[in-house]
């Protein structure tokens, strides 16, 4: 049998164990606390590093007019990379121009074709009439493609 003052020992052991097992539970805690604060202030430091860089990279790329331009703006107290504007269009001078001056629209050569002949034609016929009067290079398929247009919405 056990004597009292072994067991009194015995019992002064395990409290000062649970203790020491109490200490080193709240230090684990701790350290996942400060690793987690550690974690974040590192995400932030490789974020500012990574914007950086990209700010340093877009500065070399050559400007292109095709391109978008940004800059970047301070919105309480986080940046922002914003858009700048488009550079404007193409002025309709400088578009490519896809029919010659004074030729009529593809709507006015048809129902001036059909208006010529009196009476409603086939669209190959139509087509015909069109590339004798304006010019013998207009494809067939455009012409047809604007009937089908035309006859889909007469459906």
């Amino acid at each position: 049998m056990i004597d009292t003052l072994t067991l009194s020992k015995a019992r002064n052991e395990v409290a000062r164990l649970n203790r020491e097992l109490s200490e080193l539970h709240l230090e684990e805690e701790r350290c996942k606390l400060k690793r987690t604060r550690l974690e974040g202030d590192k995400a932030r430091a490789q974020a500012l590093m990574d914007m950086g860089e990209l700010t340093q990279r877009l500065a070399q790329i050559p400007a292109d007019p095709a391109t978008p331009s940004f800059h970047i703006e301070r919105v309480a107290g986080a940046k922002l990379v914003v858009l700048d504007k488009p550079p404007a269009l193409a002025t309709s001078a400088e578009r490519r121009k896809l029919k010659p001056d004074g030729l009529p629209s593809m709507s006015t050569m048809i129902v001036t074709a059909l208006q010529a002949s009196g009476k409603a034609q086939r669209p190959v016929e139509i087509a015909d009439y069109v590339r004798k009067r304006w010019g013998p290079t207009l494809a067939t398929t455009v012409i047809n493609g604007r009937l089908g247009t035309w006859q889909k919405l007469e459906s």
